[in-house]
């Protein structure tokens, strides 16, 4: 009856300003939205959050990527490391999101991460990076290594400062930077501009009120958790010494600016913010199936197996906002491709629009089906929307399969498709 998870897969409006309130609508939500993600911002658990709120089959991770495309094309989704001009290679003005870090924690943050990688992780990088980027992070890693932070700094300058330094500022600005040493004043002009015409720049540090600002500006709601993906390996190396905290720091000065204004006017965005309707996915008699958006919490990144798409929950309680082709169904179907455990199968329950239902469980083709009434008054309030709730106490490392790499997530149960009938 219980079905154990397979390790994870690998993976016209002019723009608003930063400072301005927070902006929703129908046309807007259903548009592009960009995502310019910086390195060690936690980009890689964020892309993931979002993604999952557009269709699977209009999405680009990997922007940047030379093996890949670099035009967004019918993309709804795009994100990838570059820079803020790639919003102009949309055909209809995208929504435009970024979150910056402090310059030094992001610098040290990078430095750590560019010497801890493997060789199956180069690997992955030979197929993202141009022949000299990739080079050039195998140089770092080495001489690094080799000669320790201090003198790698000093003796190994220029290849340091193209990783290290004001990168958050030459992102930002974009092509209008490109000819640009990475100390020039007119990068940050050039960024400041740039980060004006962002819908939302977030703040790394300020991780709970970002994900509030973001879901309420494109109507997601309560938006997360957030599961910190891709981490800086803990390493044995030494801790960063304040003589090269220093150096990061001047070379930063860019950056330490731009992050000093994109942190003041998130004040003035957060100050600004307000309730916005909550989107919901639209079903037909079909039903619902991950690779539709998925507007809720609790969920990690979707992902395709043998054939279909599924989604795992990542939090104990996760909901799902749907909103049904005809009023008042009296039934739900809740087909699960996987559980973690029998105890997280016994323990699961779903509600809708905060009634608990009582459903039965038997194992189908394609795995368990969970099935039963829809009492008439759960929809007293609104004859078509569906806020389902799923909790799930038991949650936990799924066991490794064969010789695939260990999944770290914390699960409970797959969702594969969802019919209110």
């Amino acid at each position: 009856m219980v079905s154990f998870p397979p390790a994870r897969q690998p993976e016209d409006p002019e723009p608003s300003r930063a400072g301005a309130a927070p902006r929703h609508d129908e046309t807007r939500a259903k548009g592009p939205f960009f995502f310019l993600h910086i390195r060690k911002t936690a980009g890689v658990s964020l892309r993931g959050l979002l993604a999952n709120r557009f269709p699977a089959d209009r999405v680009l991770f990997q922007a940047h990527s030379v093996s890949g495309p670099q035009q967004p094309g019918d993309a709804l989704f795009a994100t990838g490391h570059v820079g803020f001009d790639y919003a102009a290679r949309f055909s209809v003005a995208p929504v435009i999101f970024t979150v910056l870090r402090e310059p030094v924690a992001r610098c040290v943050s990078a430095c750590t991460f560019f010497q801890s990688h493997s060789e199956t992780f180069f690997h992955t990088l030979a197929t993202e990076l141009s022949s000299g980027e990739y080079q050039a992070r195998r140089r770092f890693q080495e001489k690094a290594r080799s000669l320790g932070t201090a003198r790698f700094l000093v003796e190994e300058e220029t290849l340091a400062r193209h990783w290290l330094a004001n990168v958050q500022t030459r992102q930002l600005a974009g092509a209008a930077g490109a000819d640009l040493s990475d100390d020039d004043p007119r990068l940050l002009e050039a960024a400041l501009q740039h980060i004006m015409r962002v819908d939302l720049a977030g703040i790394l540090e300020r991780e709970a009120d970002t994900l509030q600002l973001l879901g309420q500006m494109m109507g997601w709601s309560q938006f997360g958790p957030l599961l910190h993906l891709n981490r800086t390996p803990r390493s044995d190396l030494p801790p960063v010494d304040p003589e090269s905290r220093e150096i990061l720091r001047c070379w930063n000065a860019l950056d330490l600016q731009l992050y000093a204004e994109a942190c003041r006017l998130f004040d003035d965005r957060l100050g600004a913010s307000g309730a916005v309707p909550e989107l919901a996915t639209a079903i037909g008699a079909d039903g619902f199936t991950p690779d539709q958006p998925l507007h809720g919490f609790g969920w990690h990144e979707r992902e395709h197996h043998e054939g279909r798409w599924l989604c795992w929950n990542s939090a104990a309680e996760a909901t799902l906002n749907l909103r049904t082709a005809t009023a008042r169904p009296s039934r739900l179907q809740c087909l699960l491709s996987h559980v973690l455990n029998e105890e997280a199968l016994r323990q699961l329950d779903i509600s809708l629009n905060g009634q608990p239902l009582v459903l039965r469980r038997c194992a189908v083709q394609g795995g368990i089906l969970l099935e039963g009434d829809v009492p008439a008054h759960v929809w007293s309030a609104d004859a078509d929307r569906a806020l389902l709730t799923f909790r799930c106490p038991v949650m936990g490392c799924p066991p490794r399969v064969d010789d695939a790499p260990s999944d770290l997530r914390q699960l409970g149960f797959a969702l594969a498709k969802l019919r209110l009938f």
